[in-house]
């Protein structure tokens, strides 16, 4: 119990830490409109393309993360509205199924992709998916306000239900591991990220104010240095966060529209370096920024 509040607390002191200073950023381009409400997106290990949630089109759209323009699909009449999409360390891509109540796995070669298997053991609407540093997979339920843990296609744990309390959830969408195994869980019903344990005990949330002032807040990105990227979908921005969670910048005006740095609702963000991408939902298009941030 002591190592568990000494846990929250640090937590806590992170969240009232001093605001870092805010970096620069610049609109570089939008795609033309070749999506029906893209969700998440992630870009291959290489780089070399992007894959996209593309919701209304029952499909993963691949993209070239240079140009923004659609490069293939893969799932093509084998999706039901997917929201999230991961590559796991052998470099299959975890699609969140979310209409067929399973995750799809595909293998992947550049912009064609082969459906190899499907994991549904304790999954009901799933809208969020991560591969843990374990290699167990981690998957956020939007049918039971929940979050479950699968090693092979095998459910081992759950935690949560509907509620505003501890470890409780409303449509949690998204859920990203960092490379401690902390899990981060996109509560938006409730406005805020829960942060677990590798076992899912509660560790801490990050909400209910400023520095976050979330607005159903979507997906997210965790890169390599311990950054937070976070769609807060309502609020028409893309904010971020260094790796003791102190805001650093926010992406987009803050305006809804579909005109140069302004977003229309959206949900979907990647990052890699100084780049990211921006599933601009309600517009139908991918956005690109760059971010003035050292390497």
């Amino acid at each position: 119990m002591r190592a568990a509040i000494t846990v929250i607390a640090a937590f806590c002191a992170l969240s009232a830490s001093a605001p870092a200073s805010e970096l620069a950023s610049a609109w570089l381009k939008a795609s033309g409109r070749h999506f029906s409400r893209p969700h998440d997106l992630t870009l291959s290990p290489d780089g070399r393309y992007l894959y996209v949630a593309d919701l209304g089109n029952h499909r993963v759209a691949v993209v070239d993360p240079e140009t923004l323009e659609p490069v293939g699909v893969i799932g093509r009449k084998e999706l039901a509205s997917p929201h999230d999409v991961a590559f796991d360390r052998d470099g299959r891509l975890l699609v969140a199924d979310t209409g067929n109540d399973r995750i799809a796995v595909y293998e992947v070669t550049g912009t064609a992709g082969v459906l190899v298997e499907q994991l549904r053991d304790g999954l009901g609407r799933p809208e969020g998916v991560a591969e843990g540093p374990d290699g167990r997979i981690y998957v956020t339920n939007v049918a039971f306000h929940n979050v479950v843990v699968l090693s092979g296609a095998k459910a081992l744990a759950s935690v949560g239900g509907p509620g505003s309390g501890p470890n409780e959830y409303r449509r949690p969408h998204d859920i990203e591991v960092d490379a401690q195994g902390r899990v981060y869980v996109a509560d938006p019903g409730n406005d805020r990220i829960q942060i677990l344990s590798p076992t899912l005990e509660r560790l801490g949330a990050l909400g209910g104010g400023d520095p976050y002032d979330f607005d159903e807040l979507k997906y997210m990105k965790l890169d390599a240095s311990g950054w937070l990227f976070v769609a807060d979908q309502h609020n028409d921005r893309i904010k971020v966060y260094d790796a003791e969670h102190r805001p650093v910048a926010v992406l987009g005006s803050g305006k809804r529209g579909d005109g140069v740095n302004e977003l229309n609702l959206p949900e979907g963000v990647e990052a890699r370096g100084n780049r990211v991408w921006i599933s601009d939902t309600y517009n139908g298009r991918m956005v690109l920024y760059e971010l003035e941030r050292s390497q």
